[in-house]
């Protein structure tokens, strides 16, 4: 099986506002992970 380590970031406040918030990058990536049966080892913020 595949490991990961998913690194979370924003840069901006605007990016924040956009829906790219440090929560919604970890559900959307935690997700990926999953379906594509991925192990997260860690993530990192």
């Amino acid at each position: 099986m595949k490991t990961a380590d998913l690194y979370i970031r924003v840069s901006t406040d605007e990016q924040a506002d956009k829906g790219y918030s440090q929560r919604n990058q970890e559900e959307v990536l935690v997700k990926y992970c999953e379906i594509n049966k991925i192990t997260v080892r860690k993530i990192i913020f």
